[in-house]
């Protein structure tokens, strides 16, 4: 059995007991009460919608102050397709009926420039103190 380190993960096993021999390990971020990836569904080969997705623990998002916004608050959670090659894996943001799903190689450099400009928006209230 593959363990994973305990000051990475929140599983104490990185398969399920049904996991077949060489199949993927569940990713870091995944959750066992999210996840609804099954390994062992893929092991005679792939069928398209069986194995599920390894899901992470949503993490709520407080939209307060957002005026515009119909409701107040939200979620943002990863998830990945369970398949015997490698997928992408997904950042999910839901507010209300609307969701944002995008690959988390695309939404890495969304939120360092996001974080970029905010970071210049509170330099620039220093300067002019």
């Amino acid at each position: 059995m593959i363990t994973r380190p305990t000051n990475t993960s929140p599983h104490t096993d990185s398969q399920p007991p049904s996991a077949p021999p060489g199949a993927p390990p569940h990713p870091v971020w995944c959750h066992p009460t999210r996840c609804i990836a099954d390994p062992a569904s893929q092991a005679h080969g792939y069928r398209s919608g069986v194995g599920g997705e390894h899901r992470s623990v949503p993490v709520p998002l407080d939209l307060a102050t957002a005026l515009w916004l119909p409701v107040r608050d939200g979620t943002a959670w990863l998830s990945e397709a369970c398949t015997p090659w490698e997928c992408v894996v997904v950042l999910h943001v839901q507010v209300g009926d609307l969701e944002l799903s995008l690959s988390t190689d695309y939404a890495a450099p969304v939120l360092d420039a996001l974080s970029a400009l905010l970071a210049s928006a509170a330099t620039a209230r220093e300067v002019t103190r």
